[in-house]
């Protein structure tokens, strides 16, 4: 090749280069733009439709679980037929007590949990439902906890179990803490004041707690929910001043005795969000939860129940 047509070569190529650099920039702005225009104009994608089916399909399979479950523990022989609304079994070869076998309160649903597609053509889904109830031989008897897994078979049909329930173990009994309130109010303390005399308006009389909480509160109170309240003691997670500053906070927690109004004793506890407005403890908030330790470990509860092994509802 002659040195005039490398040269020309040459030339060539770094025109092209130069032209290169900005068509591809140009491209890639190009592209960008067309997301950004689809991220605007285009059509987003249908998250809702999928989300409120799966939500309503597991509300349903949950609810005949609950209701499976309620009539299979309280079967009889005398209604062994009412099974066959759930489960198709050969209720004449079924071992069912004369009278039913424990005394149950209404069934909860733990957990549930899609297993896998079933049918020919793939058309029925297999959830299964853990369902919670407490149970007992009698009715003057203590209730029990137990667990059932549900097998249930979704379809263009409606749900309808696949198999009698099964016993299973439970998440544990859990473990405790101590609670972190270590200093003890005296109903002379400002706090206790403001606290116990929030309570009292909270769950008794007409419910008036303005001249307890903070604006910013949006506290209402529950009126004539009790006849009346006994505070046991208050507590405090740090000693609180009798005159805080504006902002300052303080947790603390309640524990009373409330009557009913048939006379009958009920103990609850409520923990608080205390601030200083104005020189004055006003409650802020009821607190989701008390305050827990994070210095101490774990005391694995002990409950004579048969549910504690430490399998997780799956």
């Amino acid at each position: 090749m002659s040195r005039t047509w490398q040269r020309r070569l040459e030339r060539g190529k770094q025109t092209a280069a130069k032209a290169g650099k900005p068509l591809v920039f140009g491209l890639a702005a190009l592209a960008g733009l067309n997301l950004v225009w689809q991220f605007l104009f285009g059509t987003p994608p249908d998250l809702v439709t999928p989300s409120r089916e799966v939500v309503n399909k597991s509300a349903v399979v949950s609810a005949f679980a609950q209701d499976y479950v309620s009539v299979w523990l309280t079967a009889s022989q005398s209604d062994a037929a009412s099974l066959n609304q759930f489960v198709t079994v050969n209720t004449a070869g079924l071992q069912l007590p004369s009278t039913p076998a424990v005394v149950i309160n209404t069934p909860t649903v733990v957990a549930v949990t899609y297993a896998g597609l079933a049918g020919k053509d793939a058309d029925a889904e297999v959830f299964s439902v853990v369902v919670g109830v407490t149970q007992r031989p009698y009715e003057g008897a203590s209730p029990q906890r137990a667990l059932y897994r549900v097998p249930v078979l979704w379809s263009r049909y409606g749900p309808r179990a696949a198999a009698l329930p099964a016993r299973i173990s439970g998440p544990g009994a859990g473990a405790d803490l101590p609670l972190s309130y270590p200093t003890t109010l005296s109903e002379s303390d400002p706090a206790y004041t403001v606290a116990s005399g929030f309570l009292g308006a909270y769950l008794t009389g007409d419910g008036q707690v303005e001249r307890y909480v903070t604006a910013e509160s949006k506290l209402l109170g529950v009126p004539g929910a009790y006849e009346r309240i006994t505070v046991s003691g208050i507590t405090a997670v740090s000693p609180p001043p009798a005159t805080p500053a504006d902002g300052q906070t303080v947790r603390v927690l309640a524990s009373i005795t409330a009557v009913n109004s048939q006379y009958a004793p009920i103990e609850l506890s409520y923990p608080l969000t205390l601030v200083g407005v104005g020189g004055r403890w006003l409650v802020a908030a009821i607190d989701f939860a008390p305050a827990v330790s994070t210095d101490d470990a774990l005391v694995p509860a002990a409950v004579a129940t048969d549910w504690r092994s430490a399998e997780t509802p799956n």
